[in-house]
Formats: structure tokens, sequence, C-alpha cells
């Protein structure tokens, strides 16, 4: 479990599914119901937000990032800012749970 205090929950939601990390794989496509894992919480991700993703993780970002407002906007579950220890642990992961609710990603 990840240390609820440095990361930026956006929204109340549970998810728990599939990752799709872009950090290491190309962009390509099959994002379709999967928590999507990127390294910055800029726009030139907002495309993500087309592809019916269940969640996003962001290694860097704050609550008023980009994608922090737009995730909320759309209703997605997302863990913004979780940093590099915690992204270089979740990144190897293949299901990821993102709990904002409870401010619990694991």
């Amino acid at each position: 479990m990840v240390n609820k205090n440095e990361i930026n929950f956006i929204g109340n939601k549970n998810v728990k599914g599939k990752v799709k990390n872009l950090i290491k794989e190309e962009c390509k496509k099959n994002y379709d119901g999967k928590i999507i894992i990127i390294e910055n919480a800029d726009p030139g991700f907002d495309w993500l937000l087309s592809k019916n993703i269940k969640g996003l993780i962001t290694q860097y970002g704050g609550a008023n990032s980009h994608m922090a407002i737009r995730t909320a906007e759309k209703g997605i579950p997302a863990a913004i800012g979780i940093g590099e220890f915690h992204m270089e642990r979740i990144s190897k992961q293949n299901i990821i749970e993102i709990d904002c609710r409870n401010r619990i990603l694991r």
C-alpha cells in the first residue's frame, strides 16, 4: 500500500483493474477499461480521457494540475503526483486499486 499522505486523490470512487503503463509501453491502442499510468499530469495526455479509461495515476502533478481537473470533470478516479518512489513500485504491478474515498492506492 502506498502512503496516502503524499498523493492527490481525485473523486470518491474505488476502481480496480489492469494496468496500461504509458511510461514503459508504447502509446498504442488497448486503453479501454484500464488504469493508465503516465509520468506527467499535463494537457498533452488529455486525449486519454476519450479512451474509456478506468482510472489514472501520474508520477508528477498536483491537485490543481490539468489532469486532476479533467479527471474530476469526467468522474474518473485518479491518483495524481504519487512521486518517483511509489511510481517505481506501482509501475511493476499488473492490477492496481485506486480507492479515492479512503485515500488508498494498492
